[in-house]
């Protein structure tokens, strides 16, 4: 079987919801390769939802993955000017698609300043990531309740993207161009890396740590470079800036539904909990939210089985209401 009748049918397990993660990414690159593939590929839905092979399931599920493939497109804005009906009809296209998903692309123009911005709301529960293909060839994963903002002019001389929660990039070096991530905290500079940045307006702290290559935090008239294996974390009620050493491979492990640390608070870990099932956690107790531990999850563990292990070393009762869970030492 020559590439094009392999990538051909990944592209139909893709539009059933049955392809595996790393033959995603095999699609997803070749994708982005140039803009005759991503022609190729919308080729292709169009020839499965002629071909008569769904039934009542697959749409369900093709609603979804519809609403992804959307948000791909909008990272990765090929359209000319003479193709502006189907921009007009997407983005009436996403409006619609936001009732009945939970993540979509939106876009839209500023009234103020005329310039069309895309964004990309990933509100999806249980964990679920997705994965976006930007113009200038570079990837970020975002995790559940995270939004990226970026123009539709971005491509590989405007580099500019805001982030609001968590994201995994993999920038291309691209001429030298950097490539900026602006937080609400600090801004992450980079010009071809992998990183983690978590920047959740609720939480206490931002973080960024670096993978590969090297990157620059501005923080007000502050300019720190990282190597990999650092962490630059913005204490936000101090305004003070931890630049230190860690497992830097720990940082993106939620990419894979993964959930593992070597140094976590109990305060952090419940957090990232509660996005992970979308739930509300609420710790009513300082002191335990302050201790420290080690954690792993790596086989789709449930939150009561979570608690269950998290007892037997720390005493805790949970008490659940609908929705939300407080937890107290038993120890007052």
């Amino acid at each position: 079987m020559d590439r094009l009748s392999y990538i051909r049918n990944l592209a139909f397990l893709y539009f059933e919801g049955k392809i595996p993660r790393d033959a995603e990414s095999v699609l997803f690159d070749f994708i982005n390769e140039n803009s005759r593939h991503f022609t190729l590929f919308r080729k292709w839905e169009r020839e499965w939802l002629n071909s008569g092979q769904t039934n009542a399931d697959v749409e369900r599920q093709w609603k979804r993955l519809h609403t992804r493939m959307l948000a791909n497109e909008a990272a990765m804005p090929m359209f000319p000017k003479h193709r502006f009906t189907f921009r007009r009809m997407f983005s009436f296209v996403a409006v619609v698609l936001v009732l009945v998903c939970l993540s979509v692309a939106i876009l839209y123009r500023n009234v103020h300043t005329g310039m069309e911005v895309s964004y990309f709301v990933n509100e999806t529960p249980l964990g679920d990531k997705t994965r976006l293909l930007l113009a200038d060839g570079s990837s970020v994963w975002l995790n559940s309740g995270s939004t990226l903002k970026y123009s539709t002019g971005f491509n590989a001389k405007n580099r500019v993207v805001v982030l609001d929660g968590e994201g995994y990039f993999e920038v291309k070096q691209n001429g030298g161009v950097p490539f900026t991530v602006h937080t609400h905290g600090y801004d992450v500079v980079v010009k071809g890396t992998k990183f983690n940045v978590s920047a959740y307006e609720e939480d206490p702290f931002i973080s960024t740590t670096l993978i590969e290559g090297k990157v620059t935090v501005n923080y007000k008239d502050e300019s720190v470079d990282m190597q990999p294996g650092e962490e630059m974390k913005l204490i936000k009620s101090t305004g003070e800036l931890q630049h230190s050493r860690v497992n830097a491979a720990q940082s993106n492990a939620w990419t894979n539904n993964q959930l593992v640390d070597d140094n976590i608070t109990f305060q952090e870990l419940m957090m990232r909990l509660s996005r992970r099932f979308d739930v509300r956690i609420y710790v009513d107790d300082e002191v335990l939210s302050h201790q420290t531990f080690s954690v792993s999850l790596r086989n789709e563990e449930t939150l009561e089985q979570v608690f269950d292990a998290l007892q037997k070393i720390i005493p805790f009762s949970v008490k659940k209401e609908n929705q939300s869970y407080h937890i107290t030492s038993i120890n007052r």
